[in-house]
């Protein structure tokens, strides 16, 4: 096996590294299903409060409540997400710098643990990142969310 034959991995490697560390879409992707249903939550309330129904007003204010603590959350995990962004840039530029070195020595035999090695670091860096994020997202905002199901339980169920 040469290094030649990593070549087109490594590639791969340096765009989705480049790719994760440049799309902010991922924070969208984990923040806007919450962000809505809260939306929609607030919403409801704001309209039980104009119908004068009883109660409206407390979780009208535990909706703006909410809203603030979601605002919070989404703030903590952009700071998270920076640091991610950070390690998978400099993830791309130590593969882009591993392709420089490969298309010079794209005939060199090298053994099988250094062919696993390369494998892993194109790839296992900008996945763990992706999962960290998702499961930092997750356990960050578990009561948030817990607390925007009781407030649906209130708002729809009638208590």
């Amino acid at each position: 096996m040469t290094l030649g034959d990593f070549s087109s991995l490594v590639q791969l490697g340096v765009g989705l590294h480049a790719g994760t560390a440049l799309v902010e879409a991922i924070t969208e992707l984990t923040e806007s299903p919450l962000s809505r249903r809260l939306s929609r939550l607030h919403k409801i309330a704001e309209a039980k409060v104009k119908s004068n129904r009883a109660n409206a007003q407390d979780l009208f204010d535990h909706a703006n409540d909410l809203l603030g603590e979601l605002e919070v959350k989404k703030v903590q995990f952009f700071n998270e997400y920076k640091i991610v962004v950070e390690v998978n840039a400099a993830v791309a530029i130590a593969l882009a710098l591993l392709l420089s070195a490969i298309s010079f020595l794209y005939s060199e035999e090298i053994n099988f643990a250094i062919g696993v090695l390369i494998v892993l670091f194109s790839l296992a860096p900008a996945s763990a990142s992706l999962l960290f994020l998702w499961s930092r997202w997750k356990s960050n905002t578990a009561q948030l969310r817990a607390s925007i199901d009781a407030l649906h339980k209130k708002l729809i169920g009638g208590t």
